[in-house]
């Protein structure tokens, strides 16, 4: 997320990045935030949106326009600084804020700050609160968002949430003694909210503390007239009762009396508080987690802390612990018990309660607690969960006063019990960290610094160190036990070697301390600790889940266990916290250090067993995909293959050490499509030039098509003459097996070759020729595609009135077949089009629309030749977002490995420069370009060199008008 986010809807809509106010042009983009901020992180189906935006019927277009305004608000986003804030997300977008950049989710939590102050008595901390969350109010909430129904909703609860801080802002100040400031602003709200009796009886309890018993009386008598007469209900029987006290001068009424607070002598409960563990450590952050599980604990009664081993949860069932003082508290620690028969004794323990005789220790603790408010902290339960839910069922039946909290590392499965899992802290990218200033907001690596400073270390704050640190928190998942240990060993190892260690985790991290606990002295024997609380079944799943790399779905799981009860073992995994179910999506994962943990369990019988089953469910669901990659369907395939790419790339690396080539050859052929849409050039060369490799036999027509997708990427990595040796070896193939949809393919392929090597003529032939192949075979898909080469290959020499015709065509027929990235290249294409005979609003509709459907479907060459054209035609409208979007082009451009493209860009930026007289900058752009085309043996375009021929020509009057200056 971008440092400085700020999402504001209590009050017109405002956005704010790193580079300032967010331009949000109309209603509908403030519709779409607002709609979107109100669940950050929750995934927003385009259904929802666009009810949001046509609350009565959407018109036909709904969806297209949907998309358009996202595109826009992207863009809007992204000239402030604020990048990659809205995803899109099967069925819709999501917004990737976190809650507290959003004003309304920070206004909500700092009231239920001010209201466990409240609780606690802390009356000058929960004013603050409060007041620091109604400041955050600038004027009624999203007004200027089109009206809907969830707009109104939206404003009713936030305005109710403000309305009740605001009252109980007056109360905590009138326990404060602000009982004479606060009249004026009691009487202009029960103006307001004449029905609201607790705004009456704030103003009827400031009325009488400030010595004005008969006003507070007839205010009373106003409430009562205008709920009787407006109503027809009497005053609420707190109301009455405040009433009465008032008229006999109740001295519960005075503010000593309401502050006081009787001191008594030591109680059990202050003798068991005693027993909560005092940590030898300060906690790093947890402050969300901590104030988070309170509330909850405030709402339910039983609260259960999961998570896997490591992750903090005693930690912070002590945090939470260490802050009650509502009433008596005992806490448990069950880590060194092994009979389930001493729970209820270990119970009486924290109490200090002593054995009865007659009666079961059970009925001793129910007794003892009973009607008390007192919380319960059971701690490491999973060893114990049957008997720790038997008493924790029992006593909540017989103490309605009590409230549980739990650690373990699977629920109870208690009814009423609410699971809180405690995640690993967040980390950094490793390879995003430049300097240790990157790291300042990363929780795991504060806490890394302060361990190993309390260690003896020094931390260094350069850009090795940070590199190092990012590192080592990455690799351990952010698991707080981790870090420890490995912080542990910072004086005495630089960072970068216990970075490197790190690769065999479990040998590196082994001693947590002679104060540690058993289980927490070793990462190992904490992972252990759970696995060995498994069944046989769980473990021999547990240890088969190791070979997949990164998430996995529940079809990839039953392959690997073909029996009826895999999604039971999965959910039993994950109740017990050694698989991770991924926020929002149905994968799950293993830590890396939980799978790290798993591999060294496994036999090398069933290692060879598992990564068998694990490559055929993925060449399964490539070749699956494959078949939808070019439909309606695509983008959810696309995404489906993104998410298991890693796996993937292991299927791909266990076929291509498999004595028969078929394998390899038909997994890396069925992800071509997918490889060439997300970007993946290298990976998809790599892998059919190595599966090409094998020896053994094969068919003709699987190595003609892994020849032919060799050429394709290779052709997109601009290495041309071996595309074309390739593309020549498949042509060869498909020739002898007469397979005329493959030689049209190739066909097209090297015309696009050509096109890129300036021989216009000669492409065109090749796409011609392809076109009437295509239409021969009435292939529908191979038609649009030959028509869009087609297209491309007119605009770029000039020819713009084929150009328009064949990329209609196109188009019509691409939206028909439903495939989204070929309308996109159609529509770049007319776009393109239109921007060369000047018509440059018409390319600026037809390019939006083009990028946001490329971004949909993820596909990178498309996004960068989309910022492209737009960078063009900003150009030649003077518009200064031109700049921005070459320049995000050229990354992509460079990213994508894509040479030509980028000298293109390069000429387009060097322009740009003359314009600003930046002659420098503008020499060594095209110099640059210049390189690169000498380099690839390629032309200038004939479309593009009018605009290179004017930058020549100004940087060459710049440089007379310099040679003249310094002549003179």
């Amino acid at each position: 997320m971008p440092e400085g986010l700020d999402i504001r809807i209590l009050g017109p809509v405002e956005v704010a990045g790193p580079g300032g106010q967010v331009d949000l042009r109309g209603r509908g983009q403030r519709t779409l935030i607002a709609r979107l901020a109100l669940q950050p992180g929750t995934t927003m189906s385009q259904d929802t949106l666009i009810k949001a935006l046509w609350p009565q019927t959407p018109p036909p277009t709904a969806v297209k326009t949907l998309h358009s305004h996202m595109a826009r608000l992207r863009i809007q986003l992204r000239l402030a600084g604020v990048t990659d804030v809205i995803a899109t997300r099967d069925p819709g977008y999501v917004l990737l804020a976190e809650p507290e950049e959003v004003d309304a989710t920070r206004f909500e939590n700092l009231v239920a700050a001010g209201h466990s102050a409240v609780a606690t008595g802390q009356h000058e901390l929960s004013s603050g609160l409060f007041r620091a969350a109604l400041t955050l109010w600038r004027g009624e909430p999203l007004t200027d968002c089109r009206p809907g129904e969830w707009a109104s909703a939206a404003a009713v609860r936030l305005g109710e949430i403000r309305l009740a801080a605001a009252e109980d802002l007056i109360g905590a100040r009138l326990a404060l003694g602000e009982h004479i400031t606060a009249i004026g602003e009691l009487e202009s709200l029960v103006t307001q909210h004449p029905f609201r009796e607790r705004l009456w009886e704030l103003l009827i309890l400031a009325l009488y503390r400030s010595g004005r018993q008969a006003d507070a009386l007839a205010a009373f008598h106003r409430a009562r007239a205008t709920l009787v007469d407006e109503l027809g209900i009497e005053p609420g029987r707190q109301l009455r009762r405040l009433e009465a006290a008032v008229l006999t001068a109740d001295p519960m009424l005075d503010l000593s009396a309401a502050a006081t607070v009787p001191v008594a002598d030591p109680t059990p409960a202050d003798r068991s508080r005693r027993r909560v563990p005092v940590p030898l450590t300060r906690l790093v952050d947890r402050a969300a987690d901590t104030a988070r599980t309170r509330w909850l604990l405030d709402e339910r009664r039983l609260v259960t802390l999961t998570g896997p081993g490591g992750c903090g949860k005693t930690r912070l069932a002590i945090a939470v612990a260490s802050g009650y003082e509502t009433g008596e508290l005992g806490f448990v620690d069950l880590v060194s018990l092994t009979d389930s028969a001493l729970v209820p004794q270990s119970v009486a323990d924290a109490f200090g309660l002593p054995e009865q005789a007659g009666r079961s220790v059970l009925d001793t603790v129910a007794d003892h607690v009973r009607d008390r408010p007192t919380l319960l902290v059971l701690d490491n339960c999973e060893h114990l969960v049957r008997a720790c839910a038997h008493l924790v069922r029992a006593l909540l039946s017989a103490c309605p006063a009590l409230h549980v909290l739990a650690t373990s590392r699977e629920p109870l499965h208690v009814p009423g019990e609410l699971v809180y899992t405690v995640r690993p802290l967040p980390t950094p990218d490793p390879e995003a960290t430049d300097s240790f200033d990157d790291l300042a907001c990363y929780d795991a690596v504060q806490l890394f610094v302060d361990r190993a400073q309390e260690a003896g270390a020094h931390i260094r704050k350069d850009g090795a160190t940070a590199r190092a640190l990012a590192t080592i928190c990455a690799s351990l998942d952010g698991l707080p036990l981790a870090i420890e240990l490995a912080a542990a060993r910072a004086a005495a190892l630089p960072l970068s070697q216990i970075a490197e260690h790190l690769r065999d985790r479990f040998l590196g991290l082994c001693s947590g301390g002679h104060g540690a606990r058993p289980q927490h002295r070793t990462l190992h024997a904490t992972v252990k600790w759970s696995y060995d609380l498994l069944t046989p079944d769980e473990r021999a799943l547990f240890r088969s889940l190791a070979v997949f790399a990164g998430g996995f779905e529940l079809p990839a799981v039953a392959a690997l266990w073909p029996h009826d009860n895999a999604v039971d073992l999965l959910g039993r995994l994950v109740e017990k916290s050694l698989v991770t179910k991924e926020p929002d999506t149905a994968r799950y994962r293993l830590l890396d250090t939980i799978r790290h943990f798993a591999a060294a369990q496994l036999t090398d019988a069933e290692l060879a067993r598992a990564r068998r089953l694990h490559a055929e469910y993925h060449l399964g669901l490539a070749e699956q995909a494959e078949r939808h990659l070019c439909g309606a369907g695509a983008v959810q395939w696309l995404e489906r293959l993104a998410a298991d790419h890693e796996n993937l790339r292991t299927a791909v690396a266990w076929a291509l050490a498999r004595p028969d080539p078929t394998p390899a050859l038909r997994l890396t052929t069925a992800l071509i499509r997918y490889c060439r849409l997300r970007g993946h050039y290298g990976d998809c060369r790599d892998w059919l030039t190595a599966a090409l490799e094998l020896p053994g036999q094969a068919p003709a027509a699987l190595r003609a098509k892994a020849f032919a997708g060799a050429a394709v990427v290779t052709f997109l990595q601009c290495d041309y003459d071996p595309a074309v040796l390739l593309a020549e070896q498949s042509l060869l193939l498909y020739e002898a097996g007469d397979d005329q949809r493959g030689l049209a393919f190739v066909r097209s392929l090297l015309g696009s070759i050509c096109r890129e090597q300036g021989d216009y003529a000669r492409a065109l032939d090749y796409h011609q020729s392809a076109l009437r192949n295509f239409q021969g075979l009435d292939d529908e898909h191979g038609i649009a595609h030959a028509l869009h080469l087609s297209a491309f290959t007119a605009w770029l020499r000039g020819d713009l009135a084929p150009a328009e015709r064949w990329a209609y065509e196109s188009l019509r027929r691409s939206r028909k077949l439903g495939d989204a990235e070929s309308v996109s290249s159609a529509l770049k294409h007319l776009g393109a089009v239109a921007h060369y005979r000047g018509d440059n609003k018409l390319a600026c509709r037809l390019l939006l629309e083009a990028r946001a459907l490329s971004e949909r479907t993820g596909c990178r060459e498309g996004i960068a030749w989309a910022l492209n054209l737009l960078g063009l035609v900003h150009h030649a409208t003077g518009s200064a977002e031109a700049e921005a979007l070459l320049e995000r082009s050229l990354a992509a451009h460079r990213e994508l490995g894509d040479r030509s493209r980028t000298a293109s860009v390069l000429e387009t930026l060097a322009a740009i420069a003359c314009d600003r007289s930046a002659w420098t900058r503008a020499a060594d752009l095209l110099s640059e370009a210049t390189a690169i085309r000498a380099a690839l043996g390629i032309p200038v375009p004939p479309c593009e060199f009018p605009l290179l021929r004017r930058t020549r020509a100004a940087l060459g009057a710049a440089e007379m008008s310099r040679s003249r200056e310094c002549g003179g």
